[in-house]
C-alpha cells in the first residue's frame, strides 16, 4: 500500500518537473518574442504611441521619446494631447476631429494629415494613422498611432512637381521640334513647336512610327536604331543631320536633326531636336541669286549698251538699201536681216529692263483684279482649245501697295513660261489667298517640270531650258518682285508640272 503511494508521489513529481520545464521553455519563447517585438517596436524610424480609450498613454517607442525629448516615465499614464501638443483637450487637425474620437466610433483604421512647427522654427507635413486594437466581438479598448513625418516626401514631390512643370514650359517654348521615340520607332513626346512644324496634333502622332513624319526613303532611321541597339555605337548622335521630312499637307521640306539617347528602366529613348530649315535654304538661293545677278548685271549693262548703236546702224542701212532694191530675192534676205535686228532690238530691251533699278509707281489695287486683267489678256492670245487658264481667287482679299502694271507683267511671263512647257496641252491654275499682312499668289501648270538643277538657276538672265527664248522673262519677273520686298520661288518635279509661289507685302 505504502510502496503504491510512494510510486504515485514519484510519477507525480516527474510530471510536475516536466510541466515546469514546459513553462520554463514557453517563457524562454516569450520572451525571446517580446525582445522581438520590443525590437520592432523601437526599431520602426516612425512615432508610435499606444494609447487607451481615454487618451491615457499605455506605451511609446524610442523615436516618439526621442522627437520630444522626453523619458518613458514622463509620458506613461499621461494624456497623449498633454504630451505631444500641451494641450489639455484633445488635437484638432485643422478642423478634423481627433482620430482616436473617430477610430472608436467605427472601429476602423483612421488617418489625417496636419501641419506642425519643428524647433528649428520649419514647417513639418505629419500623418496620423489610428489602428483600433479589438479583440473578437468586443470594442476597441486599445489604440495605436502612427505618426509618419512626410515633409522631406512631400517637398521631393513638390520639387519634381516644379521640375516638371519647368521642363514642360521649356519644351512647349521651345521654337525648334523637339520629339522622342522608344526603340520600337513609336512616338513617345511631341512637342507645341513639332506640331506647327509638320502640321499634326499631338494626339495624332503619339503612338505612331516616325515613318509618318520621316519617311524611310528620306532617312532610314529604322536601320540607324537597330544599329545603336545591336552596338551601342553612336556614329550619328551628337551630329547635325540634313534630311526631308513631310507635313501633314503632303509637302516636303529640308530639316537639320540633332540625336541623343537617354537609357531609361524600360529602354532607351531617342530624342531629336528638329530645326525646318525651309526659310533658311529659301534666303540662301535668294541671296546666290542675287550675287550671280548682280555680276551678271554689270556685264549685260555694258553688252548692251556697246550693241545698241551698230544695231540702229545696221537696220538704218538695211532698211536704205532695201528700199532701193527691185530683186525680189534680195529684198527677202534684207527682209530676213530686218527680222533678226527686230528680234536683237527687243532682246536689248529686255536688257535693259534686266538691268535697270526698277522705280516702281505705286498705288492700292486689288491683286485679283490685276490677275482677271491679265488671264483675258492670255486667253485672246493662246488657243482655248488646247490651253485652258482658272482661277481661284480669294473673295475677301485685301488691296495692297503695288504696281499693278509690272506685276502683269510677271504675271504674264510665268503664264508664258507655262503654257510653253505644256506642248501637248492643258491647264494653268492661278490661286490667291491671304498671307500674313500681305497676298499669296501660286500659279501652276501641268507641264514637264523642272528637274532640281534648273531649279536653282531658272532666274539666271539668260538661263533658258527653250529652244526660243532670251532667259530674261523670269530673271525680269525676280526683279519686279524683289523691288516689291516680295519673294518668288518655284516648286516642281519632273514630269509633276510647276507651281510658282509669290508673296507680296501690303505696304
Amino acid at each position: 500500500m505504502v510502496t503504491e503511494r510512494i510510486k504515485d508521489l514519484k510519477q507525480e513529481i516527474v510530471r510536475l518537473k516536466d510541466s515546469l520545464a514546459q513553462g520554463e521553455q514557453e517563457i524562454v519563447k516569450l520572451k525571446e518574442s517580446n525582445l522581438f517585438l520590443e525590437t520592432l517596436f523601437d526599431g520602426i524610424s516612425e512615432e508610435i504611441l499606444v494609447i487607451d480609450q481615454n487618451f491615457i498613454i499605455q506605451d511609446v517607442n524610442k523615436v516618439f521619446l526621442k522627437r520630444h525629448g522626453l523619458k518613458k516615465e514622463d509620458v506613461l499614464g499621461k494624456k497623449c494631447h498633454k504630451i505631444a501638443y500641451q494641450s489639455d483637450v484633445p488635437c484638432d487637425f485643422g478642423g478634423q476631429i481627433c482620430p482616436l474620437e473617430k477610430a472608436k466610433k467605427t472601429g476602423q483604421r483612421v488617418e489625417v494629415t496636419h501641419y506642425r512647427e519643428s524647433k528649428g522654427g520649419e514647417l513639418e507635413e505629419l500623418i496620423h494613422i489610428m489602428y483600433p486594437l479589438s479583440p473578437e466581438g468586443k470594442a476597441p479598448t486599445c489604440f495605436v498611432e502612427i505618426t509618419w513625418d512626410v515633409t522631406e516626401y512631400q517637398n521631393l514631390i513638390r520639387k519634381l512637381k516644379a521640375s516638371e512643370k519647368k521642363f514642360k514650359a521649356i519644351l512647349d517654348t521651345a521654337t525648334d521640334a523637339i520629339l522622342s521615340i522608344d526603340e520600337g520607332q513609336k512616338i513617345i513626346l511631341f512637342n507645341n513647336a513639332a506640331q506647327q512644324i509638320f502640321g499634326y496634333s499631338r494626339g495624332e502622332v503619339i503612338g505612331k512610327d516616325l515613318n509618318i513624319l520621316i519617311p524611310s526613303q528620306y532617312g532610314d532611321h529604322h536601320r540607324f536604331v537597330k544599329r545603336f541597339l545591336d552596338t551601342r555605337t553612336p556614329k550619328a548622335i551628337g551630329r547635325t543631320l540634313s534630311l526631308t521630312a513631310l507635313r501633314k499637307n503632303g509637302e516636303e521640306f529640308p530639316i537639320e536633326l540633332g540625336l541623343s539617347h537617354h537609357q531609361m528602366k524600360d529602354g532607351i529613348t531617342f530624342t531629336a531636336i528638329i530645326r525646318d530649315v525651309s526659310m533658311q535654304k529659301q534666303l540662301e538661293r535668294k541671296v546666290l541669286q542675287s550675287e550671280r545677278l548682280a555680276a551678271v548685271g554689270q556685264t549685260v549693262a555694258h553688252v548692251a549698251h556697246e550693241i545698241r548703236n551698230p544695231l540702229m546702224i545696221i537696220g538704218g542701212f538695211s532698211n536704205q538699201i532695201r528700199e532701193s532694191l527691185t530683186d525680189y530675192k534680195a529684198r527677202r534676205k534684207l527682209d530676213m536681216i530686218l527680222d533678226e535686228v527686230s528680234r536683237l532690238e527687243k532682246l536689248v530691251a529686255n536688257i535693259s529692263d534686266f538691268t535697270k533699278e526698277y522705280k516702281l509707281v505705286k498705288r492700292l489695287a486689288d491683286i485679283n483684279s490685276v490677275i482677271r486683267d491679265v488671264l483675258k489678256i492670255m486667253g485672246e492670245i493662246y488657243s482655248s482649245e488646247k490651253h485652258e487658264l482658272t482661277a481661284g481667287l480669294h473673295p475677301n482679299l485685301k488691296e495692297i501697295n503695288c504696281d499693278p502694271d509690272k506685276l502683269k507683267q510677271v504675271f504674264m511671263n510665268i503664264i508664258a513660261n507655262g503654257i510653253e512647257a505644256m506642248e501637248d496641252g492643258g491647264t494653268i491654275t492661278i490661286n490667291t489667298q491671304e498671307w500674313h499682312n500681305g497676298v499669296e499668289i501660286r500659279i501652276t501648270d501641268e507641264g514637264i517640270g523642272i528637274s532640281d538643277e534648273d531649279l536653282l538657276r531658272i532666274f539666271e538672265p539668260f538661263y533658258t531650258t527653250r529652244e526660243r527664248g532670251s532667259g530674261l522673262g523670269l530673271s525680269i519677273s525676280y526683279k519686279i518682285v524683289a523691288a516689291h520686298k516680295g519673294d518668288i520661288w518655284a516648286v516642281s518635279m519632273p514630269g509633276e508640272g510647276t507651281t510658282f509661289v509669290i508673296r507680296l507685302p501690303a505696304g
